[in-house]
């Protein structure tokens, strides 16, 4: 038996003393087992929807169909000197069994057996030994893993996830089914594939999962048949190397992903972003690690690396320069000297205030046409992106008498606008 929180002690006791049976089971009970800490409890119990509305008046009905009830146990913390740190507790759904039915048929219904373990202060329900395939780090399905995964897909997505999460293994009766029905996860929502490969990329033992991914043949829904049937080898060992030593990178999904994509040619990496429909910003910062990280890598020089941000924004640039980080620890890139002199380059441009974008010049818009420079706000929107460009490179002439002389200058000198940001050598 788990150590229950006493709020959920004091549930079940409230639903024993009414005559009715009661359990904490699912997600709850298995992270207890493997250490965590549930933010979240499911409690499932003999007691109907109305009497459950009786006894915990203060909850509220998440759901009139099932009739579960929410109760919340949750209290602001503060420091000594009353600053708010945050929030502390459990959320606590009481559900009835489902149909009328008992604490075995509730665990039937569960997808694996680490998650179909339902404990109490009294007894323990463990029908399909979850417990000891905890012990023995597998997943396996609570039914036929092939019944299932032809019933509900997902659950293969799923499978990996908890293999990614606790560094479980696959019990061989799921491996083999996943193998033989990966093809089915074509018929899922791709969003709902998405989200679970996010959860795998951003768990502990992620290399394992995406290992897996690759061995099952679920790695050809999430990257397309065709890409996966024709990777060359310089993908299959950037693929490799990235199962092995992904791990060593902080646990954020997105920079996984990124690292993935990187991994692939742009055109597979592109038809897979549009096929999990990634959402923006996500979707941009995939594209670009696709795209644009070998640009990124070879900007040595401070203009250079002015135009690069300007072209993207910073938001995009400083995902790639994480991800620029993350890759030198996966593929043990020699490039820490190139990261770091980014690193000078940026802070010089902080300290010296030099100007990336149009925003950041000593003139605008109006500025333009009131000298008569522009004869519209569109004319002057185009002369400020040749004037930030020529800043890039000159950024000491960010003052208004310099820009508008140049700004006149290109306005009577076209060779002037075609060669502006270009540094001349001597």
């Amino acid at each position: 038996m788990i150590k229950l929180p006493k709020e959920v002690n004091k549930i079940m006791k409230a639903l024993e003393t009414a005559g009715f049976e009661a359990y904490a089971a699912g997600d709850c009970v298995r992270g207890t087992l493997l250490g965590e800490d549930p933010y979240g409890w499911d409690i499932v119990t003999s007691a109907g929807g109305e009497k459950l509305k009786e006894l915990f008046p203060e909850g509220e009905v998440i759901s009139e169909k099932f009739g579960i009830v929410r109760l919340e146990f949750i209290e602001e913390v503060y420091d000594k000197d009353g600053t708010f740190l945050g929030e502390e507790g459990i959320i606590a759904d009481v559900a009835p069994y489902r149909n009328g039915g008992t604490i075995e048929t509730e665990m039937a219904r569960k997808d694996f057996t680490i998650n179909a373990i339902a404990d109490s202060p009294y007894k323990i329900a463990d029908p399909y030994e979850g417990r000891e395939d905890i012990r023995k780090k597998l997943v396996r399905t609570v039914g036929d893993a092939e019944v299932q995964f032809k019933e509900q897909p997902i659950q293969m997505m799923r499978a990996l996830r908890y293999a990614a999460q606790y560094g479980f293994d696959l019990h061989k009766s799921v491996y083999d089914a996943i193998c033989a029905n990966y093809g089915l996860l074509e018929n899922v929502d791709m969003k709902k594939v998405r989200d679970e490969l996010l959860g795998l990329m951003g768990a502990p033992h992620a290399g394992k999962g995406l290992n897996m991914l690759m061995d099952t043949g679920l790695l050809k829904v999430v990257l397309g048949e065709n890409a996966v049937a024709h990777l060359t080898k310089r993908e299959m060992s950037d693929l490799t190397t990235l199962c092995e030593n992904v791990d060593k990178t902080q646990q954020v999904p997105e920079r996984r992903m990124g690292l993935l994509y990187t991994c692939i040619d742009k055109k597979k990496a592109f038809d897979s972003i549009d096929k999990l429909q990634f959402e923006e910003p996500l979707r941009q910062h995939f594209i670009d690690a696709a795209k644009d990280m070998a640009k990124l890598y070879f900007v040595a020089q401070k203009p250079d690396l002015k135009k690069f941000i300007y072209a993207r924004g910073w938001d995009r640039y400083n995902y790639m320069a994480s991800l620029e980080k993350a890759q030198r620890i996966v593929f043990e890139h020699f490039n820490e000297t190139k990261i770091k002199s980014k690193i000078y380059m940026l802070e010089e441009i902080k300290m010296y205030r030099e100007p990336i974008f149009e925003d950041e010049l000593a003139v605008d818009a109006n500025d333009l046409m009131e000298a008569g420079i522009c004869g519209s706000p569109e004319d002057a929107a185009k002369m400020l992106t040749m004037l930030v460009e020529e800043m890039h490179v000159h950024p000491r002439k960010n003052t208004r008498k310099d820009l508008l002389e140049l700004a006149n200058k290109y306005k009577k000198f076209k060779f002037l606008t075609w060669t502006r940001g270009v540094h001349w050598l001597h």
